[in-house]
């Protein structure tokens, strides 16, 4: 046996190389002067070095070990994106400790039931947080130790006042590469949030991926609009510049100060909500800016519509490239596709009604359409696959594919496969097909499609046909009445000064967006368009559209009978 490796119990091999917080003193070694983390304080930039970082995240773990915090445990972090969340959670998986993430924009009895649900053992927070905690003793009744990172709170360890006492080096946890590292929360922006467990190999195969899928190099900038990526950056070792915004409400950023920091410091990755970058677009349009350093663009939480591709690819560095990845909270990267493929080649298809293109699936990740069915199903086999061009729900096998929810054995079945070789699939909840060249199209969640008596809607196949309309900013299919017999509404949010206010401009916009269905037997059956100031959406990427609460307000407009 060799040195790094030990048997568990269950003969499991274990080793530090297969602790995902390994990476850090690995890069703190190579480059230990080079800055691993920018992060704004009040109106200027601070920075940390990978020795700094590195010694912040072993003094971390020798004040929470001193505490009581030990491996297995699982700690609650509700800290500010910046050195001190990166360092924190860090700390944690170099313990074994497993770090619990979740969003607070998704309201506050949804983060209780959360936590009473994840019940942690371990909580570090910003003062708010524990102001929460004090409110609502409930719902952390489970929770040991408390810990602030810089602030005082009373009876909280503050982890930056005790870090000073600890000099030496915290040694990496040795774990087995399938040992649970994390759980991160889904958003809940459809149905409720859940708890995706995330092993070691998962986080370790999504550095493998993310290396090899946009070439990132150490030493380059990145400015993460999500603060899990910040954390990859640093496995990368590349400099993570924290934006100045509040990543819960990414459509309210000022896009002013996101383009001074990627001007000041040269940034050369961006990453975020689509809901960031239309308001970038639209100030460095208006100032006539061009970003003459960004090479890479990387969107997620939904796709990218093409006028904002388009635009982007007008502002940033020649041969910069736009990427759209596909995939969820429970396996991410599936599929990929670059921007200036989807502008030269698949946004005609999507005004025709074809969907959106997500791309080929990546190297190593196992992709099928199945029947679609709101039933669990418990074994996987091929007679499930339809052909290609055949809408079904999209399933998942393969490296980043996380295993199980926490604690969700409804949502488990409903959600996992077994394939009778050991491995299992992952139902994605989304519809899609192939085509020909093998090109995954994404049609929509499978909750929201609308089924009628003449046949199944898919919402993103029919609102790309109207969101081509000049005047259209966005819009939502949804479904009125019981399945089968569903009525399909098509709810529109025009472009800003373009709302209709009269009836008759109502009426005229409708006729001008339903002309476009005339030609699909099935879609021609949509009849009722309404006008929506702006959608409700989700409080991760504000992208995703609350369609749930959308048909609640269509039928209440329409005057139908919900019960029936």
């Amino acid at each position: 046996m060799s040195k790094t490796h030990t048997e568990t119990a269950k003969g499991a091999k274990v080793s530090a190389a297969a602790n995902i917080s390994s990476h850090l003193p690995s890069m703190a070694k190579e480059r230990p002067n080079q800055a691993a983390i920018m992060f704004p304080v009040k109106k200027e930039y601070q920075s940390w070095t990978y020795d700094q970082l590195n010694k912040a995240v072993d003094a971390y773990a020798h004040v929470m070990k001193a505490s009581g915090v030990s491996k297995g445990q699982k700690a609650l972090v509700f800290l500010t994106c910046g050195p001190d969340l990166i360092a924190t959670v860090f700390a944690l998986f170099k313990m074994g400790v497993l770090p619990v993430m979740l969003d607070p924009g998704m309201g506050k009895d949804n983060v209780r039931r959360c936590i009473e649900h994840v019940q942690p053992d371990v909580f570090i927070g910003v003062r708010l947080a524990h102001l929460m905690r004090w409110l609502y003793r409930k719902s952390f009744a489970s929770v040991k130790f408390n810990f602030t990172a810089n602030e005082w709170f009373p009876g909280c360890i503050e982890l930056a006042k005790e870090a000073p006492k600890y000099t030496e080096p915290f040694p990496v946890t040795p774990v087995s590469e399938h040992e649970t590292a994390a759980i991160l929360f889904t958003s809940g922006s459809t149905g409720k949030a859940k708890g995706v467990v995330y092993t070691h190999s998962i986080f370790q195969n999504q550095v493998k991926y993310l290396r090899e899928l946009f070439n990132f190099k150490p030493g380059e900038l990145d400015m993460p609009g999500y603060p899990l990526f910040a954390l990859f950056d640093i496995a990368l070792g590349m400099t993570s510049v924290i934006p100045r915004l509040d990543p819960s409400k990414p459509a309210a950023c000022d896009p002013a100060l996101l383009v001074e920091t990627i001007e000041e410091y040269n940034v050369t990755t961006c990453q975020g909500s689509p809901a960031i970058w239309r308001k970038v677009y639209n100030y460095c349009k208006d100032e006539s800016i061009k970003l003459d350093t960004l090479k890479r663009l990387i969107t997620f939480g939904a796709p990218i519509p093409t006028d904002l591709l388009q635009g982007m690819f007008s502002i940033m560095a020649e041969g910069a490239e736009i990427y759209t990845p596909y995939g969820a909270t429970e396996s991410l990267p599936v599929a990929i596709i670059p921007g200036s493929y989807l502008v030269d080649h698949a946004a005609e298809r999507t005004i025709e009604g074809a969907g959106t293109c997500v791309g080929k699936p990546i190297k190593g990740m196992d992709v099928k359409i199945i029947k679609i069915t709101d039933e669990p199903i418990t074994d996987f086999d091929e007679s499930l696959v339809l052909p290609d061009g055949e809408v079904g729900e999209i399933v998942v096998h393969g490296p980043v594919v996380t295993q199980e929810y926490y604690r969700e054995d409804e949502a488990n079945a409903l959600s996992k496969m077994n394939d009778g070789q050991g491995r299992k699939w992952h139902r994605m909840g989304d519809t899609g097909y192939f085509d020909k060249d093998h090109n995954l199209w994404f049609c929509g969640r499978k909750a929201h499609r609308v089924e009628t008596e003449k046949g199944t809607l898919f919402p993103v196949m029919v609102e790309g046909m109207a969101n081509n309309h000049p005047r259209v900013f966005r819009s939502a299919l949804v479904g009125v009445g019981p399945k089968g017999k569903q009525i399909p509404v098509l709810v529109i949010e025009p472009k800003p000064g373009s709302f209709p206010e009269e009836d008759k401009q109502k009426e005229l916009l409708s006729r001008q967006i339903l002309a476009r269905y005339d030609e699909n037997e099935l879609y021609s059956q949509i009849k009722d368009v309404l006008f929506y100031d702006s959608f409700p959406v989700d409080p991760r990427h504000n992208v995703k559209i609350h369609r749930e609460e959308l048909a609640v307000w269509a039928a209440e407009e329409l005057g139908y009978d919900t019960e029936k």
